[in-house]
C-alpha cells in the first residue's frame, strides 16, 4: 500500500469510526485489583512462612516426650521375678549369677537371659529357632542328651549350643565344658 492508496482508504472512513478512535480510553476494571490481589496473596504467604519458620527455629533439638522409646530389656533381681514376669519355670545353673534380664517385644514378655559370672549367658523363649543373637556361627557338631538333639556353633571366640525342647527354644553362650553345662539345664527342664 502506497500513500496515495493510504489517504483514499482513510478518506472512506466514516467520522464516526475516527471521533470514536480519538476519544477511546481504557476501561479501569479487573486488572488493577488483579495485580493489588496478587500483591496481597503473596504478602500473606510470606507472613504464615515466617511464622512457620519462627516456630522452628528454636534451640533444634527435638522434645523428648515425643523421642522416648522404652528400654526393651527388664533388668529383674532373681530368677523368680523373671519367672514371675516369662510364665514359665527357667533352669539355672549353679554357679555365681551376674544378672537375670527379660526381654519385652510388643509390650509383652518374652525371653529371659541369664547372664553367668564366668562369661557365659543362657537364653529361653516359647517358639523354635535360633535365639543366640549370634549370626554367622560355624557349625561344629551335633549331639543328643537326654532324647534332645543339640547343636553345638562357634564364631570367633564365642562357643555356643542351641537346642528345642518342650515347645520352647534355648541357646546357651558358653566358656568351658558346654556339653555338661547343657546336660544339666536339659535335665532341669524335664
Amino acid at each position: 500500500m502506497n500513500v496515495k492508496q493510504f489517504s483514499d482508504a482513510m478518506g472512506e472512513l466514516d467520522s464516526r469510526y475516527v471521533e470514536e478512535a480519538a476519544h477511546y480510553r481504557k476501561r479501569a476494571g479487573r486488572s488493577g485489583w488483579m495485580k493489588w490481589g496478587a500483591v496481597a496473596a503473596c504478602l500473606c504467604l510470606m507472613v504464615v512462612g515466617g511464622a512457620m519458620l519462627a516456630q522452628k527455629s528454636g534451640t533444634g533439638a527435638p522434645d523428648p516426650d515425643f523421642v522416648q522409646i522404652p528400654n526393651p530389656v527388664l533388668s529383674v533381681a532373681s530368677a523368680e521375678e523373671m519367672e514371675a514376669y516369662l510364665d514359665f519355670d527357667v533352669p539355672v545353673l549353679d554357679k555365681e549369677v551376674g544378672g537375670y534380664f527379660v526381654l519385652v517385644e510388643e509390650g509383652y514378655p518374652t525371653m529371659g537371659q541369664i547372664d553367668y559370672a564366668d562369661g557365659s549367658a543362657f537364653r529361653m523363649q516359647y517358639g523354635s529357632g535360633d535365639i543366640s543373637g549370634i549370626h554367622g556361627g560355624t557349625f561344629e557338631k551335633s549331639e543328643e542328651i537326654a532324647g534332645v538333639r543339640v547343636e553345638y556353633y562357634s564364631y570367633n571366640e564365642i562357643s555356643y549350643a542351641i537346642w528345642e525342647q518342650n515347645g520352647f527354644t534355648f541357646s546357651y553362650e558358653y566358656t568351658d565344658n558346654g556339653s555338661a553345662e547343657v546336660e544339666a539345664i536339659i535335665r532341669q527342664f524335664k
